[in-house]
């Protein structure tokens, strides 16, 4: 490990104290950052830059919330979103011949299965859940998040897939991976024949 003398951790010091970043501390001492991060670990980010910054970051988030005032979600345009989410997200057709929607973004999971049932007839007995989680995971608890959230008893749930977590750092508020299933070909296709079509008017190259 280098040492550095200590007025060069002072001067990193009291840069941070007047807000610069450590990343642009890194460029100016030539330093690497993970070391300036090192030293200034203690130093509050709470800096009216750091203040600005994020004043400016709400207003980006703000700025077209208005158009979802008063938003009331047609059948059809349930069926399109619904689409446009499963395109994204969603087992295909012909490598899956059932509806299989997987996240683990409880907030996507709980948007695609809102606009699912808006959209089309869904028989919610029919709807099953398999969970993918760690092994420091509680699976009751974990069951019970889910169960909740989506509405849908834990009796319609798989016995979750439990592996090890990979990484050492734990994403926060993580609940496993989530995978929705609906066994309803027709339906797929349906869905998918949605987005096909909404490709050709505005996704196909010329």
């Amino acid at each position: 490990m280098k040492f550095y003398p200590s007025e060069i951790v002072n001067l990193a010091r009291e840069k941070r104290v007047k807000g610069v970043s450590v990343t642009k501390i890194s460029r100016e001492l030539k330093i690497p950052d993970t070391t300036i991060g090192r030293w200034v670990r203690d130093i509050s980010s709470d800096y009216p830059s750091s203040n600005r910054a994020k004043l400016n970051n709400l207003e980006q988030k703000e700025k077209y919330k208005h158009i979802l005032a008063n938003t009331r979600i047609s059948k059809n345009e349930a069926r399109l979103l619904c689409s446009l989410i499963y395109w994204c997200e969603g087992s295909k057709y012909p490598s899956s011949n059932f509806i299989a929607f997987s996240n683990s973004d409880h907030r996507l999971v709980r948007t695609f299965l809102f606009l699912f049932k808006r959209a089309f007839e869904v028989d919610m007995r029919k709807v099953r859940i398999h969970l993918q989680i760690h092994s420091d995971h509680d699976s009751d608890k974990t069951r019970s998040f889910w169960s909740e959230l989506l509405e849908v008893p834990p009796t319609q749930f798989y016995k979750p897939t439990v592996t090890d977590p990979m990484k050492k750092m734990k994403r926060l508020d993580y609940q496993g991976t989530c995978t929705l299933k609906y066994f309803d070909s027709k339906l797929l296709l349906q869905i998918t024949g949605i987005f096909e079509e909404f490709a050709k008017l505005f996704g196909e190259v010329a």
